[in-house]
């Protein structure tokens, strides 16, 4: 495949459906790890799709997340999540320092237990209501919500409303979703000056930081560990619901949960979405040159199907080691809020496929869609039976 210059292809083209194959994006990678690309704002960038290149780009003090002259950087979608998240070395440094703590070994041992707790509480419900179940509604979001929530600081009357802000602000061309939320966790940070509490807000107030900026980090935390655990969430039990093979290897050797978790994770999503970094000084890698202030977007999902980095990358194993996947990204920029999602999805399988061994979709698998207008693929439904 080649493409002239004047005729770069456009992210909006590029997505994948759920649990599916682009085949024009898998052809790319084939090809060449990395292309110009024209986003949803209409700018060019660069689509990284190897997982070699968008490692050695991670750790390369070269690529940041902001601009010199935010006012003519080229966007990647319109919406306001990314003004936010546009952090530097200095800040993110700063915000990782504030909020390990909270994702260490210790936190998820003491968390664990509310965890499981949870998991158990809406596996119990789903089972008891009506089939087919909707997954999504019944037992992802409300999971991922709750632990997040309450490990925040967020009261539980308001969860419900602090989910519909963050949808809202995973929209192109999203409004004002994110001030509102914003607003709401400034609100809370105030009110944890005059009433601290044993919760991560509480914490970041007590170490110095405004109400704003209280509100900036909680929310950016809520908005990449939210949705993304509950789509996770559906991504595997989708593939564990649909491969009869794969279900009885996990619950016939309850050891696999793990490195099943990490095939989930790797095999979740065939590429559509990335995550906007700026080149603060020209980089030269994979025959291309990357100038300073060229958007670059590392595309972490497609990059898990790289062949070069993956035997078989299509092949769905649950034994498949080592996996040194990129669905938490890489380097300064792996996720924190890893060694949680993680927990949550060991126990989601654990209990559910435990609890209702028989679990199938209730609509078939190629039915399945991304939600449109969304930043990243989300799976708005996931109805099940057993």
């Amino acid at each position: 495949m080649t493409m002239a210059e004047d005729n770069i292809p456009s992210m909006a083209s590029l997505t994948a459906p759920l649990l599916g194959i682009n085949e024009e994006l898998r052809a790319m990678q084939a090809e060449r790890p990395i292309w110009k690309v024209r986003t949803f704002t209409g700018d060019e960038a660069w689509l990284v799709m190897g997982a070699p290149e968008i490692k050695r780009l991670l750790v390369d003090r070269r690529l940041g997340r902001s601009h010199p002259d935010p006012s003519s950087a080229p966007k990647y979608a319109p919406s306001p999540v990314f003004e936010q998240i546009m952090t530097e070395f200095e800040r993110h440094a700063e915000l990782r320092a504030l909020l390990t703590p909270y994702f260490s070994r210790a936190s998820m041992r003491a968390i664990q237990p509310k965890v499981e707790a949870t998991v158990a509480e809406l596996v119990d419900k789903m089972l008891a209501g009506e089939r087919p179940a909707e997954l999504q509604k019944v037992l992802a979001r409300p999971l991922a919500m709750r632990v997040l929530c309450e490990l925040v600081g967020i009261p539980v009357a308001d969860e419900e409303l602090v989910g519909d802000l963050l949808h809202r602000m995973a929209g192109l061309g999203a409004g004002d979703g994110d001030a509102t939320l914003d607003t709401y966790l400034a609100g809370i940070a105030a009110r944890r000056r005059v009433e601290p509490r044993d919760d991560m807000i509480s914490g970041l107030v007590a170490a110095g930081q405004t109400d704003e900026r209280v509100a900036t980090m909680v929310a950016m935390l809520l908005f990449a560990g939210g949705e993304s655990v509950a789509t996770h969430i559906g991504f595997g039990v989708a593939r564990l619901a649909t491969d009869d093979a794969l279900r009885e290897a996990l619950l016939q050797d309850r050891t696999l949960v793990e490195p099943a978790v990490e095939e989930m994770l790797r095999t979740a999503s065939h590429g559509g979405g990335a995550q906007p970094h700026y080149a603060n000084a020209d980089i030269e890698i994979a025959g291309v040159t990357i100038r300073a202030g060229d958007l670059v977007l590392p595309d972490f999902a497609l990059a898990n199907f790289d062949a070069r980095a993956f035997e078989a990358p299509e092949a769905v194993d649950i034994t498949r080691s080592p996996n040194q996947h990129l669905a938490f990204a890489h380097g300064i920029w792996h996720c924190l809020g890893a060694p949680l999602a993680r927990m949550e999805l060991r126990t989601v399988y654990t209990t559910l496929f435990g609890r209702a061994p028989s679990i199938r979709l209730a609509v078939p698998l190629d039915e399945l869609n991304r939600e449109a207008g969304r930043l990243f693929a989300t799976m708005p439904e996931l109805k099940i039976t057993w």
